[in-house]
């Protein structure tokens, strides 16, 4: 017997964005590379060895580790180092293949990330996309949302982006009470980054800080004026869904987003937009800790190449989970969402 053949309706945004002003939203890659085509590429690992940045000891290490995992040696590799420094230990091997990672990772991501100046006549658009929801969710660890935030800040129009890290750099553990407006604040989006960001750093003592900056400065002086020896940045890349979950785990800042935040970014009160993520079985623990609740609202998802059989494919991800969530997909290019006028 042939399977029934269902056709998923594809909407403009326009038509269905009412029901979700007031909701929450996830980003993904494709919101990245929708604005910077070089933002698509497979990995930031298999783009540093096309650009051959790393030496031989490092491509053993990815090869012995069994792992394309550039965050996890980055790790390795600077815990290694942070021993040997407490320890009063001089290794030149463990010193010189730090180095050699650390700066493969400021080349490779210079490489594919775009300049603010390359982007910044989107920025009025993706403040108006962005400041509807009062939850933002990036996948990503580009700086593409820290971006917006600071545009939208400058804006006196009683809209406030918060992304929960105080004056000091540090994150705010009570973030829930940062959704209330205060002084001229009339309404408030809080922004969390589920696979860290560049702009982000952990020490050694696993305390996360982020890179406070009142000027558009450029990407690599973000990197580079913050990375010392004592702290790292904060970012998950590659890697299978249990690798992904294992990086969450090992940070406060992205667990707090994964076991406290995702859970409740759908409720009664609020519908949940999904831009520029896939659903991918490489991360099927989100998808499984945003609907592990089995809400009754209503999920919009974008949809790029308008395929019949990827949007049954997560019809169905999402039906075995919460079969009571309403699901449809709307045109990633159609006008009003994302970077679309």
């Amino acid at each position: 017997m042939m399977n029934k053949v269902i056709n998923y309706q594809i909407r403009n945004w326009n038509d269905i964005s009412a029901d979700y002003i007031n909701g929450s939203l996830i980003i993904g890659n494709g919101a990245s590379i929708a604005l910077h085509q070089n933002f698509n590429f497979r990995s930031l690992k298999e783009k540093a060895e096309e650009l051959k940045l790393f030496d031989e000891d490092i491509a053993k290490l990815f090869k012995e580790f069994e792992t394309d995992d550039f965050e996890l040696i980055l790790r390795l590799v600077w815990h290694a180092k942070l021993v040997n420094n407490h320890l009063g230990i001089i290794d030149q091997t463990i010193d010189s293949a730090y180095e050699n990672i650390k700066e493969a990772l400021i080349k490779v991501v210079k490489e594919v990330h775009c300049e603010h100046s390359e982007i910044v006549d989107q920025l009025p658009q993706l403040y108006q996309f962005t400041k509807q929801f009062r939850t933002v969710v990036s996948l990503n660890y580009d700086l593409i949302l820290y971006w917006i935030l600071m545009y939208g800040n400058r804006n006196e129009d009683g809209h406030r982006f918060k992304d929960c890290f105080q004056g000091s750099g540090l994150f705010r553990n009570n973030w829930q009470d940062l959704r209330n407006p205060i002084r001229k604040e009339r309404e408030v989006t809080l922004a969390f980054y589920q696979h860290g960001n560049l702009s982000i750093f952990r020490d050694s003592k696993n305390t996360v800080t982020k890179v406070q900056k009142r000027d558009f400065e450029s990407l690599l002086e973000v990197i580079t004026s913050q990375w010392e020896d004592e702290k790292i940045p904060l970012f998950v890349a590659e890697g299978t869904g249990q690798k992904k979950l294992e990086s969450i785990k090992s940070s406060s800042y992205l667990s707090t987003i994964f076991y406290e935040v995702l859970p409740v970014l759908m409720s009664s009160k609020a519908n949940l937009v999904i831009y520029g993520w896939s659903l991918g079985e490489q991360e099927s623990h989100l998808v499984k800790q945003i609907f592990k609740n089995k809400q009754s609202g209503k999920v919009a998802i974008s949809t790029f190449d308008k395929s019949q059989e990827e949007c049954h494919r997560i019809s169905m991800l999402i039906r075995n989970i919460a079969s009571e969530t309403e699901i449809e997909f709307f045109d990633s290019q159609s006008s009003g969402c994302w970077n679309n006028p």
